[in-house]
């Protein structure tokens, strides 16, 4: 069996945030980021069912290159590969 956990990553909800302003959008390079809280219990529980009925568990992420660092967190969960 092969989990798969789709993981988004968001701006810190507790951090300050700045517009850009080209287009009003959240400037997400000038923020904090991280796994959107959601994902990370979906990542604990992928890692639950792996446990007790064996398989391996992969996260996939799509955005940004800095989204890479959203990747090597939730691989230090325990997740097999992404």
């Amino acid at each position: 069996m092969n989990i798969v956990v789709l993981v988004k990553q968001v701006p810190d909800s507790g951090a300050e945030r700045r517009l850009r302003e080209e287009d009003h959008t959240v400037d997400r390079a000038a923020g904090t980021n991280l796994i959107n809280e959601m994902d990370d219990y979906a990542i604990e529980e992928a890692l639950r069912l792996q446990e007790a009925h064996g398989g391996e568990v992969t996260v996939v992420t799509m955005g940004p290159e800095q989204a890479l660092e959203s990747i090597r967190k939730a691989l230090s969960m325990g997740p097999d590969k992404a």
